[in-house]
């Protein structure tokens, strides 16, 4: 796995993040979204032969702009298609996991799922995934423009179960205005915890306390912010075998600095961090001035920008540990077919179009990461507007960065959420950090079956 991702970096660096893109071979697509290169004019075709309307599902993950730019690519799918009619089911983050859960067990999934890194092993695990291999052989989806190590990376066992949207890495984010207004320094790009917590001190002092440093990171997901540290420790959330892959000191550690920082009141107090959860992206603490420092994907840079009337957002890498290891690994948004699917082949010339078209990628650009397709990579060059090619600098400058990172095994749901409850625990005082560890690796192994 770590020669296939150290390639993977290579290729992305060089060809997928924009600048210096290789050709992978196939002519350009032209504003049909027909590749000349392509791996059979199904994909491209917009009439299936069959004249019948056929209905598709199609959820996603995001914010409000988010959804707005998705609706938008999937009306320009139905005007290709007009024989196919895509229903679109979206939601929050944590919402949108845990509906999908409830739709795959019931049977009732949609046909096209955003899928994530963190997630495919488990639903792969249970079968929930279509083998995608089967639509690329009856010509429905066009891979030909795909660096081979960008669907390996969507590969689990071997079988092809995600197309890659985009390719992104996470950071921290700062307003310019904001911190130039406080007087506070610009975080380097390589800071550390120990500066995560100076300047969320400099924020509450310098705010007079109407601020706070930063949002209560300490629990809720379990990547990307205690991934790296856990990486940056030498360990991992998983084992290549599916074992919890972290020590009870490791969390401890974690747990007590995110604790010592709310006895600060550095961070929201518990009931102000559960009001926030989950809201909207114009409605969360950063964007309402009451954190100064965030954590988001590179992808959301602009996202960002657009809600501040002045100054510019700005990214550093994830904070890290003197004299520990890089918690960097590569991350991205995907697209997968429901094995439930009674529409595969549609599901795929929606997925096609996505990934494929000109049309789709004119408006997609850089939203959940750099296109995979090397040809739309070129093709959104110039349409990127400056905070996008911000967010594009700073994935280049961290790629070198990033090494191989386990997928999340079966049961990675359930062991999330015994780590979400238990850093809840702690910030309402009812649980000790040593307890909620105690309970969390508990609760984990018996998940994991250890």
């Amino acid at each position: 796995m770590r020669t296939r991702l150290k390639a993977f970096a290579i290729i992305l660096l060089s060809a997928v993040f924009v600048l210096g893109l290789a050709a992978c071979g196939g002519g350009k697509s032209n504003g049909n979204g027909e590749s000349a290169g392509g791996s059979g004019n199904t994909a491209q075709s917009g009439d299936s032969g069959s004249g019948e309307t056929v209905e598709i599902r199609f959820t996603w993950w995001g914010d409000t702009a988010r959804n707005d730019l998705y609706n938008a690519i999937v009306d320009r799918f139905e005007e290709e298609y007009p024989h196919i009619k895509v229903k679109r089911e979206f939601g929050g983050w944590a919402d949108y996991w845990d509906r999908l859960a409830t739709q795959s067990a019931g049977g009732n999934a949609p046909d096209v799922v955003s899928m994530h890194q963190f997630y495919v092993a488990d639903y792969a695990a249970r079968g929930a995934l279509l083998d995608l291999q089967t639509v690329i052989d009856s010509g429905e989806l066009d891979v030909s423009l795909f660096p081979e190590a960008a669907l390996d990376s969507g590969r689990v066992n071997g079988t092809l179960v995600m197309i890659p949207k985009g390719i992104t890495m996470p950071g921290w984010v700062y307003h310019t205005a904001t911190l130039d207004k406080l007087g506070i320094a610009y975080p380097d790009i390589n800071w550390t915890y120990d500066d995560l917590i100076a300047i969320s001190r400099q924020v509450v002092e310098k705010s007079g306390g109407t601020m706070w440093g930063t949002p209560d990171m300490g629990g809720g997901q379990l990547q990307p912010n205690f991934r790296y540290f856990v990486r940056q420790n030498g360990e991992d959330l998983y084992t290549e075998d599916g074992k919890l892959g972290f020590s009870r000191d490791t969390l401890v550690k974690w747990w007590s600095m995110w604790k010592q920082m709310r006895d600060e009141k550095l961070i929201p107090d518990a009931a102000t961090s559960a009001e926030y959860d989950g809201v909207p992206l114009e409605q969360n603490l950063f964007v309402t001035g009451k954190v100064a420092l965030y954590q988001i994907p590179a992808n959301q840079i602009y996202l960002y920008e657009q809600q501040f009337p002045e100054g510019e957002i700005h990214m550093v890498r994830m904070p890290s540990l003197p004299g520990g290891q890089n918690g960097e690994y590569l991350e991205g948004a995907y697209l997968s077919i429901t094995a439930q699917s009674k529409h595969p082949k549609e599901a795929a010339l929606f997925i096609n179009f996505f990934v494929n078209s000109e049309r789709s990628l004119e408006l997609f650009k850089v939203e959940q990461g750099s296109p995979a397709n090397t040809d739309m990579a070129e093709f959104v060059k110039p349409l990127l507007a400056a905070p996008q090619a911000r967010a594009v600098d700073f994935i280049q400058t961290v790629i070198p960065y990033a090494t191989s990172a386990a997928y999340a095994p079966a049961g990675a749901t359930e062991v999330e959420a015994a780590f979400k409850d238990n850093a809840t625990a702690i910030a309402f005082g009812q649980k000790t950090v040593e307890q909620a560890a105690d309970d969390f690796l508990a609760a984990a192994n018996r998940i994991l079956g250890q």
